[in-house]
């Protein structure tokens, strides 16, 4: 869980500057989940967008796979973007598509003695859970 709060809290503090090679993004994700915030992030710098507010997090262990190698968790959660939207920094006119509650799940792996990292996530549209 730690891994997976952390990835959020970092791409949170990320998308307000914004920044796609913001460290943090990658000491909590890794492989497809970090290649999914650095995409996004690189998308609104370059529109010159803003992120502002933080998401509401609810995460639960779905399953956890011990004797896989590596081992995982699976976390189901229901996140919360209401409280979230994008502007222009230079503050000229921009509508952002309102946020709300979105199943999201992600696949935790121990990447080493004592690393767990995000490895895979899906966030699912407005009013999905």
């Amino acid at each position: 869980m730690d891994a997976y709060r952390g990835m959020w809290k970092a791409y949170v503090e990320a998308i307000h500057i914004p920044d796609p090679d913001y460290p943090d993004l990658a000491r909590y994700s890794q492989g497809d989940a970090l290649d999914v915030w650095v995409k996004g992030l690189t998308s609104v710098k370059d529109q010159g967008l803003v992120g502002q507010g933080d998401v509401t997090l609810s995460p639960a262990v779905r399953s956890a796979n011990p004797n896989t190698t590596p081992p995982t968790v699976e976390i189901r959660d229901c996140v919360d973007s209401s409280k979230t939207h994008l502007k222009k920094q230079d503050g000229s006119p921009y509508q952002d598509t309102p946020g709300g509650k979105r199943s999201t799940t992600a696949t935790v792996a121990r990447i080493s003695e004592g690393v767990w990292k995000v490895t895979k996530i899906a966030i699912y549209g407005v009013g999905t859970c």
